[in-house]
């Protein structure tokens, strides 16, 4: 297959890239001028270069005879930070941009990498089990810019796939770790440099190692018949917040960390609320009841439909797969 690929040269990108040519395809990569392109190719074997390509070029003004010939399109590209008018240019127009021209190149797949994230899990009550089922959230505005720009840069691609013109497969990670990146997510806590306030500890991180969410985007990629659905990509055996963090200060001795237990979060939000009125914005509301509940309730998550449906393999667990990070 000729796989076009955007966000080839970051950090889920690489190693999609990498999989992609080892499974044997032509992977074309749009990249910026000031993408890292020599560190891409560093990481192909000799036999794999003449199969990869890379095409200049930005997402906005991405035009259909650069995708001429593509059997699939598999967009990584992704702002993860910045005001929310910056992540909604690139996570949402861009998106639509993508759509349109592959639409007009004819393209027979989309794979979409959209986030765990954008679930509603308020209607879930603790313990219950995350999967494909369950709704995606309806007030994004009310946790954080970036949920917001990855729900509504899928919300863009399901309405073109209803409508005829996108046939879309939706790939929704958890929080990805791997070489090159620390595993410390505010899943566990906020961080602040070497503090981190941990909040909670029973709940279960939803991680998924870089390789093994590749694996399963190059199966998106290539699995017949499955457009139209979703798939979440976690590890196996997920390990728990407070389990994790002890690990991980045996490697990272400086960092301070103030726990605030679990039962303590709720009233801790709406007291940041109350005190951010009382102040007239001053202080931020940082905590909202509404995101708390979305970042820290103890959940469980399924992987079983990735696993029956495109016969994915996740890591086995999610400590043996912090090792050494």
């Amino acid at each position: 297959m000729d796989i076009f690929v955007t966000g080839g040269t970051g950090f889920l990108g690489k190693h999609v890239v990498a999989k992609l040519l080892a499974d044997g395809h032509t992977v074309r990569c749009l990249v910026r001028p000031t993408s890292e392109v020599e560190a891409l190719r560093s990481t192909v074997s000799e036999e794999q270069r003449p199969r990869l390509h890379f095409v200049p070029g930005q997402l906005q003004k991405l035009t259909p005879d650069l995708l001429a010939g593509c059997d699939a399109v598999c967009h990584i590209a992704a702002a993860m930070k910045g005001a929310t008018a910056a992540l909604f240019v690139d996570n949402v127009i861009g998106v639509r941009k993508l759509l349109k021209v592959t639409a007009e190149a004819g393209t027979k797949r989309v794979v979409l990498i959209s986030s765990l994230a954008v679930y509603d899990t308020s209607g879930l009550k603790n313990n219950d089990v995350l999967d494909e089922t369950c709704p995606l959230e309806p007030q994004p505005q009310l946790r954080d810019p970036y949920t917001y720009s990855k729900l509504a840069g899928e919300q863009v691609a399901w309405e073109a796939y209803r409508a005829g013109q996108c046939p879309l497969v939706v790939i929704r990670p958890g929080v990805i770790y791997g070489p090159g990146r620390d595993p410390l997510s505010s899943r566990v806590g906020l961080n602040f440099g070497k503090l981190l306030i941990k909040m909670g500890g029973s709940q279960r991180l939803p991680y998924v190692r870089v390789e093994a969410c590749a694996a399963g985007i190059a199966l998106a990629v290539t699995t017949p018949g499955i457009e139209g659905q979703a798939f979440n990509l976690l590890d196996g055996e997920l390990v728990r917040a407070r389990t994790f963090l002890r690990y991980y200060r045996r490697g990272h001795r400086g960092l301070w960390v103030i726990p605030v237990p679990g039962w303590a979060i709720g009233p801790l939000a709406k007291f940041n609320v109350w005190y951010s009125k009382r102040s007239h914005g001053q202080i931020p509301p940082v905590l909202t009841p509404y995101k708390c509940n979305a970042m820290w309730k103890p959940l469980q998550y399924s992987v079983e439909k990735a696993k029956s449906v495109l016969g994915w393999v996740p890591q086995p667990n999610t400590l043996d797969g912090v090792q050494g990070l």
